[in-house]
């Protein structure tokens, strides 16, 4: 392993500008941490209206890290081809969002008992 004291001074200045065009590129969609969704709002939520809202936010999550992978993968060939990176960081917040809101579901369906398949579907449709 090279060390930073035996790095010429060329190199050290160098180590900079990569590493900040590294930092801009967008990051794939499983390397971003879930924002800090609290649960509360589903407090006294059915387990049927947990599972159709936990439907709603998947979906989206699933289209907003495909498009997050896509711009991690464009800025990857871009900062290999011109040395730059090109999305403009991607939509991490919005995935960040997302999968926070997922993970609030997910602990409201455990903590309500939901994720029997019997629960699922306890409540009658009209009375989401």
């Amino acid at each position: 392993m090279v060390s930073l004291k035996s790095m010429t001074a060329a190199s050290k200045q160098l180590l900079l500008p990569i590493t900040l065009l590294l930092s801009a590129c967008a990051p794939y969609a499983s390397e971003i941490t879930p924002a800090a969704i609290s649960g509360l709002r589903y407090d006294g939520w059915s387990c049927a209206k947990l599972a159709k809202e936990k439907a709603f936010v998947d979906e989206p999550l699933a289209r907003t890290s495909a498009d997050e992978d896509a711009a991690a993968n464009r800025d990857a060939w871009m900062v290999f081809l011109i040395g730059v990176p090109t999305s403009g960081g991607g939509v991490k917040g919005e995935v960040a969002r997302l999968k926070g809101e997922q993970q609030a579901l997910h602990e409201a369906l455990l903590d309500g008992g939901c994720l029997g398949s019997a629960n699922l579907m306890a409540a009658p449709a009209g009375r989401l």
